[in-house]
C-alpha cells in the first residue's frame, strides 16, 4: 500500500511539472505577440516616392525685372531641364510705371505680342515648366503668345510665377483655357525659393 501510494504520487508530481512548463510557454507566447506588433509598426513602409518624369523638360520663362529670370535658373538647375527665355520683338520699358500701363493696355486689347528669335522646338519636349510675372492678375500677354504659336497638345505644363501680391490661381485657370488639350497642373507662386524643392519632388521633377 505504501508503495502504491509513493508511486501515485511520483506521477501527480510528474504531470504537475509538466503542466506548469506548459503554462509558461503560452505565457512566453501571448508576451511575445505584442512585441512582434510593435516591430511592425515601427518598420512601416514609408510612402512611394513620385515617378521621376520620362521625356525631355523645358524651362521656358517670360521676365522684365528679372526675378522670374531667377527662379527659372533655380529650377533648370535643380531640373535638369533645358532653358529658354521668351523675348518679345519689342521689348519693354525699363520702367516699372510704363511697363504696367503697355501690359494693362494689351490685355484689355487681348492683344497677342511678337516674340523674338526662333521658338523651341516643342516636339522634343513632353514636360514644361512654365514662368512668368503676373501682370493684371494673370500671365503676360507675350506668354499667351508663346503657348499659341505652337502645338502643346499632350504636353504636361507646369505654371510658376513671381508677384507683387496677386496669386496664380487666375493665370492657371486662363492657361486651362487657352490650352484645353495640354494638362496644365496647379501653378507655384515662387516669390520665395524655399518650396521650389517640394513642388517639383511632388511631380516627379526633382532631379
Amino acid at each position: 500500500m505504501k508503495k502504491l501510494i509513493c508511486i501515485l504520487t511520483a506521477v501527480f508530481m510528474f504531470l504537475a511539472v509538466v503542466g506548469c512548463g506548459g503554462g509558461e510557454k503560452k505565457a512566453e507566447k501571448k508576451e511575445a505577440a505584442p512585441a512582434a506588433k510593435q516591430t511592425g509598426t515601427e518598420t512601416k513602409k514609408a510612402e512611394a516616392a513620385p515617378a521621376p518624369v520620362n521625356g525631355k523638360v523645358l524651362v521656358a520663362y517670360f521676365s522684365w525685372g528679372g526675378t522670374t529670370r531667377k527662379v527659372a535658373q533655380t529650377i533648370q538647375e535643380k531640373t535638369g531641364g533645358d532653358l529658354f527665355e521668351i523675348k518679345t520683338e519689342t521689348p519693354y520699358p525699363k520702367e516699372y510705371g510704363p511697363t504696367t500701363e503697355i501690359a494693362k493696355k494689351e490685355k484689355a486689347e487681348n492683344a497677342r505680342p511678337k516674340l523674338a528669335g526662333p521658338l523651341p522646338d516643342m516636339k522634343k519636349y513632353d514636360v514644361i515648366l512654365l514662368g512668368y510675372p503676373i501682370w493684371w492678375y494673370i500671365e503676360p500677354m507675350a506668354v499667351k503668345t508663346f503657348v499659341e504659336e505652337q502645338d502643346l497638345s499632350g504636353k504636361t505644363i507646369l505654371p510658376f510665377a513671381t508677384s507683387g501680391g496677386s496669386d496664380i490661381t487666375g493665370s492657371v485657370a486662363d492657361l486651362r483655357k487657352a490650352l484645353p488639350n495640354s494638362q496644365i497642373k496647379d501653378g507655384l507662386l515662387a516669390n520665395s525659393t524655399g518650396f521650389i524643392d517640394d513642388w517639383l519632388k511632388e511631380n516627379g521633377l526633382l532631379k
